[in-house]
């Protein structure tokens, strides 16, 4: 079984629809018996494929079960931003920005200068 779970967010993982279905219903009949429940607001799925792949995948829900899952282009996991091409530049971008963010709030609120060396 591929999963990675922290806390309250649990990834599944697959190499093919028909993983993730399986693995998916052992989740949920485990959650059942603990008396949990899957939130289908904050559950999506994603396709990821290599790069230049033709991208023949593009069905905007995926239903298992009763539940109907709405596809995502990218998610956060774990402060990293994943996404369906395996290209880590948003990710990149989301955190120099964060960086940025801080680095002129310690600024404007400490008085102080930061000096970064390469």
């Amino acid at each position: 079984m591929n999963v990675l779970a922290y806390a309250d967010d649990i990834v599944l993982i697959g190499k093919n629809e028909i993983a993730i279905r399986q693995i998916f219903v052992e989740i949920q009949n485990f959650a059942r018996k603990l008396e949990l429940h899957i939130n289908l607001g904050k559950t999506k799925y994603m396709i990821v494929e290599w790069k230049n792949s033709s991208k023949q995948n593009k069905i905007g829900q995926q239903t298992i079960k009763n539940y109907t899952f709405e596809r995502a282009e990218n998610f956060k996991y774990l402060g990293v931003i994943l996404n369906v091409d395996n290209n880590h530049q948003i990710d990149l971008k989301e955190r120099i920005k964060n960086t940025n963010k801080t680095y002129f709030m310690l600024q404007k609120f400490l008085g102080i200068k930061i000096y970064l060396k390469n």
